[in-house]
């Protein structure tokens, strides 16, 4: 199989998946994916944070 075939399948593949999902499966892969989110700044920031406070001890 060629490559845009295979994109093709596999698109036409997920589509058909998404098609077929409640609203009850909807919000909770919605709820999934906020609470990835929420995961994903909250330890960038908390990285940024750290960072900064050995930083500041360094330099005292």
């Amino acid at each position: 199989m060629n490559q845009s075939t295979s994109a093709v399948s596999y698109s036409a593949s997920a589509v058909t998946t998404l098609a077929g999902l409640s609203i009850n499966e909807w919000v909770a892969l919605g709820g999934f994916l906020i609470g990835v989110a929420t995961f994903v700044v909250n330890w960038r920031y908390k990285h940024i944070q750290t960072k900064i406070m050995l930083e500041q001890g360094k330099h005292d």
